[in-house]
């Protein structure tokens, strides 16, 4: 059985035209049709900026670079998105630095009463975590940290505690004991005595 070419042709998806008239092909990541349907390279955008809308697959064509939104940076070329920038807070870790439209906030040490866990093999957690009575000797910063801890504040027996208040209490009483004594003594207090009728 002899079947027509021209029937063959449109039983074929159709090519894809732009609205120029011209094929198209599909384009990349990064790039977008242009007027003429070839994919062109979507824009780039320098440290601090980033693309208004996605640009990609063929689209976004009419993106432009745009300032970082606040608490968001971008450190170098390209057209990649603004990374959101760290809070140092969160991790319990002092901040050095800000961050800006072109880099991230920088984070140094842990906060007092707070350690970096040292995992298997010698990585290190970049959150830090709170010193307490379970914490590994072997974490120094934390043995240093609560040693200062206990420093301050020194343990007593309840016997120790009573003896220092009462102490305390007979000091206070001695002074207002003594207090009251001037003021009696004094020349003011004197010219302010009645004087003795005579007998």
């Amino acid at each position: 059985m002899y079947i027509c070419p021209r029937i063959l042709l449109l039983e074929q998806d159709p090519p894809i035209h732009s609205f120029t008239g011209l094929p198209t092909m599909d384009c990349q990541e990064n790039e977008y049709w242009d007027q003429w349907g070839r994919c062109v390279t979507c824009q780039l955008c320098g440290p601090g900026q980033e693309l208004s809308k996605d640009c990609g697959y063929g689209e976004g064509g009419d993106a432009y670079c745009t300032a970082c939104p606040p608490r968001r940076y971008k450190s170098s070329w390209g057209h990649h998105r603004c990374q959101t920038c760290i809070t140092c807070a969160v991790i319990n870790r002092i901040q050095q630095a800000n961050c800006t439209a072109t880099s991230n906030a920088i984070c140094g040490n842990c906060l007092p009463r707070f350690y970096q866990k040292t995992r298997i093999g010698g990585l290190q957690d970049q959150e830090c975590i709170p010193c307490t009575k379970q914490t590994p000797t072997s974490e120094v910063q934390c043995a240093f940290q609560l040693s200062l801890v206990k420093a301050d504040v020194p343990t007593v027996s309840p016997q120790e505690a009573t003896l220092v208040a009462l102490l305390q209490e007979v000091h206070c009483s001695m002074r207002l004991a003594r207090q009251q004594r001037k003021d009696l003594s004094s020349p003011y207090h004197l010219a302010r005595r009645p004087a003795l009728s005579p007998h």
